[in-house]
């Protein structure tokens, strides 16, 4: 089974972020929201998404030059989500790089339409199937293609939590609290950090993605398939 497509959206309205991502998690993707353009490329290129949905006007950098910038190195679908709808503008949404460009005022239902469109033409092919496995005693992660890599500590922590519930997403607190951390800032900073690294890590090592994957508002979700080994 072909896990959940994960989908970025960009958009500066708090409220109206928080009901893309709940309506498109509500709809069977794996949606992360993010306030802005510096936010989103804090973790791409590490976290690699199946699509974008980008509002144009954006505080900093706007969704186009998110478009142009992410074209360069990815095929990923990207949908504009804008309340810019003259013909221009439609212009150049399109020429930036975004596959459909659609008026805010579209329903939520013509936006997951659009998704499923785009993701169509761009899907991604599955990861190889197999299971992950983990060595906690070694400190020591097996990947589906038999790559192994020594892990750290934290590492070694934050995917024990992760593995005995795949599928499920386990907030920032709970993982801090298994890695016997307090919740400060500091420490939930160091937790995103270490998940983005591991993420780098596993990718330069093993040629593949590790499908750790952050839910938002909530912490991180195990996706693949998994085992830890006695």
């Amino acid at each position: 089974m072909r896990p959940p497509y994960l989908v970025a959206v960009v958009e500066d309205n708090p409220g109206l972020l928080a009901d893309l991502v709940e309506f498109l998690i509500m709809r069977g993707f794996a949606a992360q929201g993010f306030d802005s353009a510096e936010a989103f490329f804090h973790i791409w290129p590490a976290t690699t998404f199946d699509l974008l949905l980008l509002d144009v006007a954006l505080p900093g950098a706007s969704g186009l030059e998110i478009a142009q910038r992410v074209r360069v190195k990815d095929a990923v679908g990207i949908v504009m989500l804008t309340a810019l709808d003259a013909n221009d503008d439609h212009v150049l949404g399109l020429g930036a790089g975004a596959d459909v460009y659609l008026s805010k005022r579209s329903s939520l239902e013509v936006i997951e339409a659009a998704c499923h469109s785009v993701l169509r033409r761009v899907d991604r092919p599955e990861p190889p199937a197999g299971a992950w496995r983990l060595n906690a005693r070694q400190w020591r992660l097996e990947a589906p293609n038999g790559t192994q890599l020594e892990l750290t500590h934290a590492e070694v922590g934050l995917l024990s939590t992760l593995f005995e519930r795949p599928g499920l997403a386990i907030g920032r607190e709970e993982l801090l609290t298994c890695l016997g951390k307090p919740e400060t800032l500091s420490n939930l900073r160091n937790l995103d950090n270490t998940a983005s690294r591991l993420r780098r890590k596993v990718q330069a090592a093993c040629g593949l993605e590790l499908p750790v994957r952050p839910s938002y508002g909530k912490g991180y979700t195990f996706i693949g398939g998994c085992e830890v080994m006695e």
